[in-house]
Formats: structure tokens, sequence, C-alpha cells
């Protein structure tokens, strides 16, 4: 009852209350000048402020207190300089680390903005943006910082790792040792310690001058070996063109060349590009559906491949990482792979029974020589192309080091100058992936030793059946026992990044991933020596259960969908399990398809397309990381990521590797695999004079 007349009370005072009409008076006037709001709200500006001569030198300083003065004078000249240095976006909470501002801006504020523009044309602009020049000369630096800010999501995928890349305009009198003191001056200073809201703390790592130096270039070791490859390649190719053009067709009877004609028409051009282009038999060659699977797997290996490299020049990598990790099943994506070089290793071997006869005869000593002499030839036909990339990977880094303003091609020159003998070994998958040479190329070591592996086993099974199918089934347990074991120790939970955490462990070592190869292997011996029996089977008679098999194979190669939120014994257990049930399910797929069943799956995979892109899929894969890497880091432009554009980027993607990857095939592969066929030729017609 008391509330009313109070109520009353209180809007009679305000109606009445006497009012001035200028209410602006009240409000505090802000007393923050032009400096303050630059010192908290750029970073080239509070360089100016804690230069000093004692720590910059004479020079550096007086250009710098120069720029400052023109900054608050707003001069056109310092504002494009200002403009051109780099500030902390939004979302650094992200994963945002990206302050580059503009190299091409700082360019103009020394030369000027040429711009093709008419002067009859009304324009808002002051013309002196156009026009005005520095009165010294400017270079645009890139610093790098790596910091431990709680309040940045730090998703772990991908190797590179998380730094901070600032982009300044400044004086060139100011050399990169300069710079770097300025610089960690002003972080240790209060205006930034000040306005460090994300507890950043960075430390900085070194300053990036953006300059290519030509002679250094040459220089270079890398460099002399792909002159003398390329060199040596063209000359062989041009005397293979000299005898197909002149020499061998000239006299009417067919005369066999000799053994050195027959080498250099290993690099006759004409002869390789017909191998690739020619039209496939898929109705004579039962394993067709192979290749199909092998291009399908390399594509997808390309798709993980590109968006992970992605992550270092991208402006929302979190989200990246969403996209990435909701498509599929990383763990799996190179079993398939690994299992069909498995089968395709032994299937060459087994078939050839009088070479298995050979061999049971051969004593110890000859039997090491046979083991030698196949891994030569698995040797020249991945080392030839694999170095050859190697050394132009490192070329093109180090010159997109030095012309880009991002981080990630010069990471991958220091890793391979460290380490690049770990690649020519094919051991590099040994050791932390964050010191790997090429990371992509993984693979390739892998494939290096496994194939070691299994010539052992098979020259063993050659000779004693029963010891090499313990060996195998005992290899086969311990990559299970392995992978449980590892699992445990590292708090196994299934996600991409508990990959790339342990991606040394779990995804490259050779005893966790050789259960695929080994399961294609024992799927080819089931093939050859079991396969009348097999198809009496059910499981492989009846449509329906290969269908449920081949249904298990599709759902494996997503994530387990059942697999989260569990304990780690429960999460390593479940991913062990997906990846035995990939592998089997996949090795039963294979016979199935060479029995007529999965019809539909086998036409598609057996199509043209697939049999054609197959002997460019090697260089395909090699490629891959390489060319996103100078795509998107060459233009020194952040790309920002989302489905869209990912799916018409790796379609775009897909057709650039396909078009780089033909003449890399002809010219650097298919030669030392004819090389390799010749040579296999002649041991037998060898033995066959000898005897």
């Amino acid at each position: 009852m008391y509330k009313l007349p109070w109520t009353l009370l209180l809007l009679i005072i305000a109606i009445l209350a006497p009012t001035n009409g200028n209410l602006t008076e009240k409000v505090p006037k802000n007393q923050l000048s032009l400096s303050d709001i630059l010192e908290y709200n750029t970073i080239l500006f509070p360089l100016t402020t804690v230069s000093k001569a004692e720590l910059v030198g004479e020079q550096c300083h007086a250009r710098l207190q120069e720029l400052r003065r023109g900054i608050l004078q707003r001069e056109f000249w310092a504002l494009k300089v200002l403009d051109a240095s780099g500030k902390q976006p939004p979302a650094f909470m992200l994963g945002d680390n990206m302050w580059l501002g503009s190299a091409q801006l700082c360019e103009a504020a020394q030369n000027g903005l040429n711009l093709d523009i008419s002067r009859y044309v009304a324009h808002k602009m002051n013309m002196s943006l156009l026009t005005d020049k520095t009165p010294f000369d400017v270079d645009y630096r890139v610093i790098y910082a790596a910091h431990n800010s709680s309040y940045q999501t730090d998703v772990v995928y991908g190797q590179a790792r998380q730094l901070l890349h600032i982009g300044l305009c400044v004086p060139s009198e100011c050399n990169s040792q300069q710079l770097m003191q300025l610089v960690t001056a002003y972080f240790e200073s209060e205006i930034f310690l000040s306005g460090d809201l994300h507890a950043i703390k960075p430390s900085l790592l070194k300053v990036k001058t953006m300059e290519f130096k030509g002679g250094d270039f040459h220089k270079m070791i890398a460099f002399k070996l792909v002159v003398v490859f390329v060199t040596y390649t063209l000359l062989m190719t041009l005397y293979a063109y000299y005898l197909r053009t002149r020499r061998l067709p000239s006299t009417n009877v067919q005369v066999k060349p000799s053994s050195f004609e027959a080498f250099v028409l290993c690099y006759d051009l004409q002869l390789n590009c017909s191998k690739i282009l020619a039209p496939p038999d898929s109705a004579s060659n039962t394993f067709a559906f192979l290749n199909g699977g092998r291009m399908e797997s390399a594509l997808i290996a390309t798709f993980f491949h590109t968006f992970i490299m992605l992550k270092a020049i991208v402006s929302n990598p979190t989200q990246l990482f969403t996209y990435v990790s909701s498509i599929g099943n990383m763990e799996v994506a190179m079993d398939v792979f690994l299992l069909i070089s498995g089968f395709l290793q032994t299937y060459s071997y087994l078939r050839n029974r009088s070479q298995l006869e050979t061999i049971r005869r051969l004593n110890f000593s000859r039997s090491v020589l046979e083991i030698v002499k196949l891994t030569f030839h698995r040797f020249l036909r991945l080392a030839p192309l694999y170095y050859f990339m190697i050394c132009i990977t490192y070329l093109a880094m180090k010159y997109n080091d030095s012309t880009t303003v991002f981080n990630l091609s010069g990471f991958v020159t220091e890793n391979c100058e460290r380490y690049w003998w770990r690649n020519v070994l094919f051991i590099h998958n040994l050791y932390d992936h964050k010191d790997m040479c090429l990371a992509w190329t993984w693979f390739v070591s892998l494939e290096m030793q496994y194939t070691i592996t299994l010539t052992v086993l098979l020259v063993v099974y050659a000779k004693h059946p029963k010891y090499a199918k313990i060996s195998l089934l005992l290899l086969m347990i311990a990559s299970l026992a392995y992978q449980t074991i590892v699992g445990i120790q590292v708090n196994f939970q299934i996600s991409l990044e508990t990959t790339f955490a342990n991606f040394t462990k779990i995804y490259a070592n050779p005893l966790a991933r050789i259960f695929p190869y080994l399961g294609g292997a024992l799927t080819c011996w089931l093939y050859l020596e079991y396969n009348a029996q097999l198809q009496s089977c059910k499981l492989l008679t009846n449509t329906i259960y290969s269908l449920l098999i081949h249904l298990v194979f599709v759902i494996c190669s997503q994530f387990a969908p059942l697999g989260r939120g569990y304990s780690v014994r429960v999460e390593t257990f479940i991913f062990v399990l997906h990846r035995c049930l990939y592998t089997l399910t996949a090795g039963w797929s294979i016979i199935a398809a060479a029995n007529n069943r999965l019809a539909w799956h086998g036409r598609f995979l057996s199509a043209k397309i697939f049999q054609k892109t197959i002997h460019v899929s090697y260089a395909l894969s090699l490629l891959n990381p390489f060319v996103i890497i100078c795509l998107f880091t060459a233009g020194s432009k952040l790309v920002f990521v989302e489905p869209i554009r990912m799916f018409v980027l790796f379609i775009g993607l897909i057709i650039i590797l396909h078009i780089l990857s033909f003449p890399l095939t002809v010219l650097f592969e298919m030669p030392y695999r004819n090389i390799s066929s010749l040579l296999t030729k002649r041991g037998p017609a060898k033995r066959a004079k000898s005897s």
C-alpha cells in the first residue's frame, strides 16, 4: 500500500526536473591520445616507442622515429606502412595465429600504388594515397614467435607447430638482428603485457626477410643432383629415340638389340607413353579391380595429406580439424593400399612355380643372394623417382620459404637438411614424425621394409613352408599385441588427434602396420592354394553373406561409432578390433571379387579410368602435399576452408596432380620399371645358357 505514493512522487520529480538539453557534458571525455590508441591496437607503432639508439643503432632508431612522426601526423606514406603491418585478428581463440598484414601494400608504400584509373571518374579517395612514397626504403619482414596461451584451442594434427606469424613493414636500415632485439623488447615491455588479454607471452624464434638469393640456390648439392639426373635422363631418352628411329629399323632383318641397346631402350619415351596410354584389358586380368582399389586408397590418402598440410596456412585450423575428422577413418586409410601391395607381391612370387622350384634347391648363401636380388628389384622401382622428388621438393621448398610469409616450407627444408639420410635409407618412419623429412612419404619406407620382410618369408616358404606360415602368423599376432600394448601405454582414445600425438608409435611404426600387408599375403596364398575349396564355402557362395562382409568393410572405413567415451582399455580393444576386421573383410572382398562375387563393385573398380591412372599413382602419392604447399603458400595469402571449398579444391588438386604425375612417371619411373623387367628376363636366360 506504500508503493503507490512513492511511485507517484518519483514520477512527478522526473517530469519536473530541469534539463539543459546538453547531456554530453555529463559523459566524461575520452582521455586517450592517438599514440595511446595505436600502442594498444597495433604492433608496428609500439616498436617505435620502445626503440632506443643503443638497442637498434642510430640509423634504425632515426628511421623508426621518423615513421612514428609520420603516423601521428597522418601522412599517407606512414599510414600505408602502418596498414601493411599485421595486428591481432579476431578468432585467436580458434587458432588464428596469422597476423600478417600485406607485403604488397608495403611495396606500394615505397614505390607508390600503380593503378590504371581514369582521371575523368570521380573518386572520394585522396590521390596522395596512390602517389605518396616513403622517404626511405622499407622491407616486409615476418616474425615467427612461439606461444603457450591456454586461451587458444591447440588441437594436435599435422607436423608443424603453432606459431604466431607477424608481418611488419619496417625501414630497410633495421636488419634482422636489430628487429629481433626490438620485437623482444616490445614483448617484454609493459605496453604489450598490459594488453596481453589471452596471456600469449610470445617467444621470438626468427625473423624472415622476403628475398631469394639465386646464387646460393645454385650451390646446393640437391640442385646439382637434379641437374645431373635430368641431364642423364634426357640424354638417354634422346639416345633411345635415335635407336628406335635410325638404327634398329634400318635393316630388313629383325635384329635383336644388344644388352646395352636394350638398356637404353628402357628410356624410350614412345614405349613408356604407350604403356600408360594403352587400352587396358580388364577382361583378361582377374585382379584388374585391385588397380581401382589402389587408386581409391591413393585418393583417400591424398585427401587426408592435403588438408592436414593445409593446417599451417589456414585462418581456421580448428574448423578444418572438425571437417577432416568427421569425413572418415584416417587410421585405416592406407591399410587397403598395404594389403593390396602384400597381395600383389605374393602373387607375382607364388604363381611362378619354376622359380619356386629353383629357390627350393638353393643353398643358404644362394638364398640370401636371391633375397638381395628381389629386394633390389623393388628398390629399383621405388628409389629413382623417390630420390628425385626429395631433391625437387627440397629445392622448391627452399625457394618457397624465401618468398612466402608462411613457415611451413622452412620447417620442411630444416628437417630435410638434417635428416635426409633417413629417407635415402628408407628408415625415416622409425623416427619421431616431427623430425621427418617429407613426412607424407612415410609409406615409402614402410613399403621397402615390408618388401624385405615378405621376401624373406617367401624364400623361406619355398624351402620350408611350415616355418614361413608360423612366422607369418606370429608377426600378425605380434602386430595386434603391439597395438594393444601401445594403446594402453599412451592412453588411447579414438580420435584424429590421438593419431597425430602418437603418430610414430601408432601410425607409421612397421609393427603397427604390418598386419594388413601380411593379411594381403595370406589372402593371396589362400586364393592360390585353396580357391577350389573356398568356392564351395557358404560365406562365398551366398550373396547375402558376401554383401554383409563387404558392408562390415565399408563401415570400418569410418570412425568406430561405439568407440568413444569408454575407458582406455575398451577403446584400445575397439581400435585393434576395428583394424583387424577392416583387413580381414578387405581380404575376403578380394577373394569374392576374384570369384565373380560383388560383381558390381568389381566392375566399378575395373573401370578404364582406374586402369589408366594406376600407372601414375606412385608419383601422385609423392606429389600431393608438395603441390598443395606450393600452390597455397606461393601467394602469401591466407586460406579460409569450408566444406564446399574443400571439395572444389580437392577436385582441382587431383586434376593438377595427374597432369604433373604423367611426365614424372614417364621420365623417372617407367625406365626403371623396364630395367627391372629386363633384368628379370635376363636371369632365366643366363641360367638356361649355363645349364
